[in-house]
């Protein structure tokens, strides 16, 4: 069982004990069966795969002190499933296999834990290993956060005294280059997006690198520590990567609210709390950007929060999904094992207790802007008392992964109600089409944001271009105003088209201690302008129309009225399609976009029900020039940035 309190080092290691203890009676001859759901590779792959990501857990266990009563048998796996000559053998990985993935792991643990994952080894054990973790210096991996995995296999070697494919190893460190973007951001692949793995993949790996380099490089004999050239290189890169964590940890911090949720973005979310790994490696490293309080607060708050959300099954295995147990929002690589890569966070545990982490006292969030830049990617977080908004100009991956257009382009990401993934284009209901605009030719099946162009930002605004058809233009901007955001779309188009644009998703329910509340929402129309209010006792979503009462005519000179306005309703999603919220209801603006070009505006709010009620609302407004101005409250937002968005 969890326990009911998690403040201690104690609590955090009795935490990671009740989470391995249900996967005792799950040990096969060749890893882990934990269920039948399937994925893009084999079910024996599947089954190293959950083997392997308990060592990001079981590692540092024991490298803090710990036991895990079945290290013996976990040991054993390893060493029969490496042998060629075994009927169990995990095979020769090929070209970006999934079991070149599983190394980083076992990498992982052969630093940490060498006395227990490698010393009680024969030499033939040793050489079986050696040989099939040497794989990963041949293959071909996708040129992302990757060749992390090559580069810890390759430290490994080194500490083991191991032959090393330098070559491989520098083509690994050249590719991880090209994905830098400065400020602190990397990019998930030469030609792919800004996402979570910035920080729990390449920041996090970078300071493992960092940390087991310099200790490798402390164990030299000190006449080949002083020849020159000889750790050079690597060690620039080790302070590399630790001066671009320290540029990227305030700004990911700011993601975080202060109970410990986390704005959910991008994909691999299945993963849960592996997003406080991040501040893991940063103590474990022992970077001193922020405070070991600060560190300590976030982690421990952030498990906090997920271990009283349902994401263990009734034997207490980890799930797929995020709020709660959901095959709808999974990518076709998630398989039962995959959500126990989130034990990377459990790495504090490799710090014995008198570490100044565990002295240290926890200490809330440090206070942070209201508003903020993050550039690049561009990302505009809003932070409130009420929730943590990331405005997205959108980027989109370089591959197809399931749900890729609700991951990375929806308009606004939220830490307090999620976003919704899609069963599908056909059926507005099944199109999870919160925060997103959506558009129809008028035969039921609907089209949203996916790659963007043109992507710029300000201080407070992020804007990009979109094509939902190759003839259809959507200029978006967005801007943050704190608790609420402005959207403002041009639409260039020769034809007409249905549209529906989707404020938050708020949940319809709430089990407390085991009472399931589900009240009637109060519902709020208003006509001046239209716009609509859904709320509950725990939360409301509003959204407001600002689009100024013109149609932007073919020549810019010519302004006409709009014949056709949007009007407000509530749009009931399907099941599961919320990542947080099994079961939603979301406002939204419906209206159709004439031939031409249009501008739609509207303002998105959503948080505690009386403030979000009650707020007062921005005001657009449109000169006969096609001037913009934005005011709220009694603030005139300039809009100087708006300049040509009407051309």
């Amino acid at each position: 069982m969890i326990p009911a309190i998690l403040n201690t080092r104690d609590d955090l290691e009795k935490t990671l004990l009740s989470l391995l203890e249900p996967l005792q009676t799950h040990y096969v001859p060749d890893g882990l069966h934990l269920g039948y759901s399937g994925c893009s590779y084999s079910p024996r792959v599947a089954r190293l795969e959950a083997w392997s990501r308990l060592l990001w857990g079981i590692a540092p266990l024991l490298a803090g002190g710990g036991t895990y009563p079945l290290l013996k048998q976990h040991r054993e796996i390893l060493i029969r499933c490496t042998n060629p000559e075994s009927p169990y053998y995990w095979g020769t990985p090929g070209n970006k296999d999934q079991r070149l993935v599983e190394m980083a792991p076992l990498a992982f643990a052969l630093l940490l834990a060498r006395e227990w994952f490698w010393d009680p080894l024969t030499e033939r054990e040793k050489e079986n290993l050696y040989r099939w973790l040497s794989t990963i210096q041949y293959r071909e991996l996708p040129r992302n956060n990757w060749h992390f995995f090559r580069i810890l296999v390759c430290t490994a070697f080194r500490f083991l005294d191991l032959p090393i494919e330098k070559e491989a190893e520098e083509e690994s460190f050249q590719i991880l280059e090209q994905c830098y973007r400065g400020n602190g951001w990397y990019i998930d692949g030469t030609n792919a997006t800004y996402d979570l793995y910035n920080p729990s993949g390449f920041h996090f790996y970078g300071l493992l690198y960092a940390k087991f380099f310099s200790e490798w490089v402390q164990r030299l004999p000190k006449q080949y520590r002083s020849l020159k050239g000889q750790t050079d290189a690597y060690m620039e890169r080790a302070r590399q990567f630790t001066e671009r964590t320290q540029l990227f940890a305030p700004q990911y911090l700011a993601w975080f609210r202060e109970d410990g949720s986390f704005v959910p973005f991008g994909r691999s979310l299945t993963y849960r709390f592996v997003a406080a790994s991040f501040f893991s490696a940063c103590a474990f490293a022992e970077l001193s950007t922020l405070s070991m309080g600060v560190l300590k607060g976030v982690i421990l708050r952030h498990l906090r929060y997920w271990f009283s959300r349902p994401i263990l099954d009734s034997e207490g295995l980890l799930t797929i999904g995020y709020g709660y147990p959901n095959l709808v929002m999974a990518e076709q690589y998630n398989a039962p094992g995959s959500p126990y890569w989130g034990l990377k966070t459990f790495l504090i545990l490799a710090l014995p207790p008198h570490h100044p982490f565990w002295t240290a006292i926890e200490e809330p969030l440090p206070t942070l802007p209201e508003v903020t830049l993050q550039g690049p990617p561009g990302f505009i977080v809003s932070r409130t008392k009420e929730d943590v908004l990331v405005l997205n100009p959108g980027y989109y991956p370089g591959w197809e992964s399931i749900h890729s257009s609700a991951k990375y382009g929806k308009f606004s990401y939220s830490a307090r109600f999620g976003f919704c993934v899609s069963h599908g284009s056909y059926g507005l209901e099944k199109t999870g089409c919160d925060s997103m605009l959506v558009l129809s030719e008028g035969d039921g099946y609907w089209r949203e944001r996916r790659q963007t162009h043109n992507v710029r930002y300000g201080d407070r605004w992020t804007a990009s271009t979109w094509y939902p058809w190759p003839e259809v233009q959507i200029e978006t901007l967005l801007i943050s105003l704190g608790f609420w955001h402005v959207r403002i779309h041009r639409i260039k188009t020769l034809r007409p088209l249905q549209s529906v644009e989707g404020g938050f998703s708020v949940t319809r329910y709430l089990v407390t201690q085991g009472r399931i509340v589900d009240p009637e929402p109060a519902v709020n129309y208003v006509t001046d302008p239209p716009g609509v209010t859904v709320s509950f006792p725990w939360a409301a979503s509003r959204i407001v129309e600002l689009s100024p009462s013109q149609r932007i005519g073919e020549n810019r000179k010519s302004i006409k009225p709009i014949h056709l306005p949007r009007s407000a309703d509530l749009l009931y999603p399907e099941p599961n399609l919320n990542v947080l919220e099994p079961s939603v209801v979301v406002p939204v603006l419906k209206g159709t976009v004439e031939a031409g070009v249009t501008l739609w505006a509207c303002a998105v709010r959503a948080g505690d029900s009386e403030s979000t009620v009650h707020d007062s609302i921005p005001y657009l407004s449109c000169a006969p020039d096609g001037t913009l101005s934005l005011s709220y409250k009694s603030d005139l937002i300039p809009l100087p940035f708006f300049k040509g968005f009407l051309e």
